[in-house]
């Protein structure tokens, strides 16, 4: 679909057209040719704001709404854009008779606008109802949020000094193609070593960093790529050198992830380590997909790393399962879950595919499920969570997933990962290390989130790794 927009507001076209995104992908944004026409118009009469919208082209059709401008100029600037999104999603909606999931949001964070809301002096029921009223969230979404935030004001909350460790670990096996993070294949393992020797040169630089300015850790984890890509004596050398940033902190994961890059000894490295919660993601259970997908490993494999984790000691596991994987419909994705009901871990990750532009899955497009069969799919990755007796803990949305739908994180009370919630509500601070880490200084009531990147190439941060620690110096100057 090529799309053109002529608006007198070109600084709102990117976020006009993540709204058409919303109902049509994918999509192009065009300067002459399209097949749809977005005219957009406005004026200000009688202290109103009137915003007008007309498509032409395969859809015919319009929408018309009115606002009063706002004095403060950040408020004015966050308000008008708001009203010229609803007005295009109201006119697509009416001319299309879709009624997209999560309605006209298109940010990543809702639970955001339900904590704004509430920061109001709204009630959480009165918050939930503004979500439907003004964005259009169909009425069981907007419950999903009510119990995610209900979920998240139970946990412990972080303290000013409080900060997240996250250490990255970027090889995979192999790269699935729906993959668009930064990792790269193992390979022969040539970089592993050079890669955990500069790691351990960041890690002693965040301890003095830590200690310096009297922050304290208060989740840690390890993630990627695949943490287990490392060998069990250079995971070990990794995890030793990092119990300053662990043993303090209020929980400790390791996202074990690949199935096929597992065994006893990197396990019991990591359960030495005093880690607690881990991860075995299969992503299904069927080893069709699992192949098609480019993931090196079978159902067999996966179901024996769970047993494996579990006699090692790990009483946290989370399993992640995708919702929308070419070639399979929702009777195959309810045959995923009543395996992994069977299994009973502790928490359960719902994901909906994600087919970004910087991966290889386009090539399967043809064989992805339809919107309904995913909404479906994701309807009984609920249930199944609530048959386990899990609550939904956190939950974030990324452009361009199937069915416009949701990842959503479940767990058993007391099982939440608060890096999970921290992360996706941007409300506390992380150190992160390693090739394409991100940390974050939150400054109190995120007045401020300033970010301070490391190189996503694995070979300039081995390189570079004293300028990785000289950016977060700099970024906790003051």
């Amino acid at each position: 679909m090529k799309l053109r927009i002529d608006s007198p507001r070109p600084d709102f076209i990117k976020e006009m057209a993540e709204v058409a995104g919303l109902f049509f992908y994918p999509l192009t944004l065009a300067e002459d040719e399209a097949d749809l026409r977005v005219l957009h118009t406005e004026e200000v009469k009688d202290g109103l704001r009137r915003c007008d919208i007309r498509l032409s082209g395969c859809l015919d059709g319009g929408y018309q709404n009115s606002e009063t401008p706002q004095k403060d100029p950040l408020t004015e600037k966050r308000l008008h854009k708001r009203q010229v999104k609803l007005a295009l999603y109201h006119a697509l909606k009416l001319a299309t008779g879709k009624h997209p999931a999560w309605g006209s949001l298109t940010g990543i964070r809702p639970t955001r606008l339900i904590y704004e809301a509430l920061g109001e002096g709204l009630s959480l029921n009165r918050a939930c109802g503004r979500m439907m009223e003004v964005f259009d969230v169909r009425p069981e979404n907007a419950g999903l949020l009510a119990t995610v935030v209900e979920t998240q004001r139970q946990l412990p909350q972080a303290a000013p000094h409080e900060v997240d460790v996250y250490i990255g670990i970027p090889f995979c096996p192999s790269r699935c193609r729906y993959c668009s993070f930064i990792s790269m294949q193992v390979g022969r393992g040539d970089l592993l070593e050079p890669y955990t020797q500069a790691l351990l040169r960041e890690i002693e630089g965040a301890i003095a960093l830590l200690a310096e300015k009297g922050l304290t850790p208060r989740a840690f984890y390890m993630g990627g790529g695949t943490p287990t890509a490392l060998t069990a004596e250079q995971m070990t050398r990794v995890l030793t050198a990092a119990q300053p940033l662990m043993r303090p902190a209020r929980e400790r994961t390791v996202e074990a992830g690949r199935p096929d890059s597992m065994s006893e000894d990197k396990l019991r490295a990591i359960r030495d380590a005093g880690v607690e919660r881990i991860s075995v993601n299969p992503q299904t259970s069927f080893d069709e997909t699992l192949q098609a997908i480019g993931r090196a490993h079978t159902k067999a494999q996966a179901e024996q790393a769970f047993h494996l984790a579990r006699r090692i000691g790990f009483d946290s596991i989370n399993m992640d399962l995708i919702a929308g994987l070419p070639g399979e419909d929702a009777a195959m994705f309810e045959s995923t879950l009543d395996w992994v009901s069977a299994i009973r871990p502790e928490n359960l990750t719902v994901h909906t595919l994600c087919v970004k532009r910087s991966s290889d899955m386009h090539r399967l497009m043809d064989s992805l499920p339809d919107e309904e069969a995913v909404a479906y799919m994701v309807q009984l990755g609920r249930a199944a969570a609530d048959g386990l007796g899990m609550n939904p803990y956190y939950l974030y949305r990324q452009k361009h997933m199937a069915g416009n739908q949701a990842n959503v994180g479940y767990a058993l009370p007391g099982k939440e990962c608060l890096y999970n919630v921290d992360t996706m509500e941007d409300t506390v601070s992380v150190l992160a290390l390693g090739a394409g880490g991100i940390s974050k200084r939150v400054t109190p009531g995120r007045v401020l989130v300033i970010r301070a990147p490391n190189v996503k190439n694995v070979a300039q941060y081995i390189d570079r790794v004293d300028e990785m620690l000289a950016r977060k110096k700099e970024l906790w100057a003051d």
